[in-house]
């Protein structure tokens, strides 16, 4: 059986890869938007000389943090090689140019979700512990259900126009409304809370 970095390796080289054949047909296709594939093409590749260069990189000894850079670099391989394979069959018309802008608020909104769902597994040093927690719960959940909402939208609305920008827009001001409504609900709970001197 493989060894699960080295599996992620792998999976890292065939996303590098995949970038940059995607980069390649979307230039063929669009040669003026040479400059954008290019900087797409050549973002994985210098992210990892980057990490080697300044040591940023975690030696094998360090298996765990090793693990969570390559998942990240998996992570932006994945949007970057859907970002480039969305245009460059947009600009091959193998798809409707529409689909291309949403390939790009359809991961917006799943980035969201990843990121809500790993917020209240993720422990604050120098936080209390509840106020904390319920903090990371709050923006986690409320990433979650905007997310899923913002997904729904780009996926089920027929046309892209205006009026979707503005349920975006909308989605993004209910969550921060929620988070900011259920940070003061937070706060003032914990002072109640508190013993008086």
């Amino acid at each position: 059986m493989m060894n699960p970095l080295t599996l992620r390796m792998i999976a890292f080289q065939v996303l590098i890869v995949l970038a940059l054949a995607l980069g390649a047909l979307a230039w063929i296709a669009r040669p003026e938007g040479a400059l954008i594939w290019g900087v797409g093409m050549a973002t994985l590749p210098v992210a990892w000389v980057g990490l080697h260069l300044f040591g940023a990189m975690p030696s094998a000894a360090c298996p765990e943090q090793r693990r969570t850079v390559l998942n990240s670099l998996i992570g932006a391989g994945l949007l970057i090689a859907g970002a480039l394979g969305a245009s460059a069959l947009g600009a091959m018309g193998t798809i409707p140019e529409d689909w291309i802008t949403r390939y790009a608020m359809i991961t917006n909104a799943m980035v969201l979700v990843v990121i809500g769902n790993g917020l209240p597994k993720k422990v604050e040093p120098g936080c209390s512990p509840t106020r904390g927690l319920a903090m990371q719960r709050l923006i986690g959940w409320t990433f979650v259900i905007g997310g899923i909402a913002q997904a729904i939208c780009w996926l089920l609305v027929p046309a892209v126009d205006e009026a979707l920008v503005v349920v975006t827009v909308a989605i993004y001001i209910l969550m921060a409304l929620a988070i900011l409504i259920g940070i003061r609900r937070i706060r003032r709970g914990s002072v109640t809370q508190s013993p008086t001197a």
